[in-house]
């Protein structure tokens, strides 16, 4: 009988010992799920801020493009005025 009990405690010391091992693994498993999932919302934020930005950025260079052609126009307007002025000026030199 001696021996059986020494049998069941070592069977018991390396049940208590894999168990230990266990809820350490299922511990260290919860926390990597935490982090994944903390992880992906973070991932799901950064993707929102990226088409966001990227929504901005798309209306900025059609505003852009917008002021560029109205640059362009007041530009040539100006031009046409100052070639007016300009005829103006010479057509009174020579009266």
């Amino acid at each position: 009988m001696g021996e059986n009990n020494l049998d069941l405690d070592s069977a018991n010391t390396r049940l208590d010992g894999a168990l230990d091992r266990l809820e350490r693994q299922l511990h260290a498993t919860r926390q990597q799920l935490g982090a994944a999932s903390e992880l992906e919302l973070r991932v799901q934020h950064l993707a929102k801020e990226r088409s966001r930005l990227a929504d901005e950025l798309d209306k900025t260079t059609t505003r852009a493009g917008e002021i560029e052609q109205s640059a362009k126009q007041v530009s040539l307007r100006i031009m046409g005025a100052m070639e007016k002025v300009q005829l103006a000026l010479n057509g009174e030199n020579e009266a």
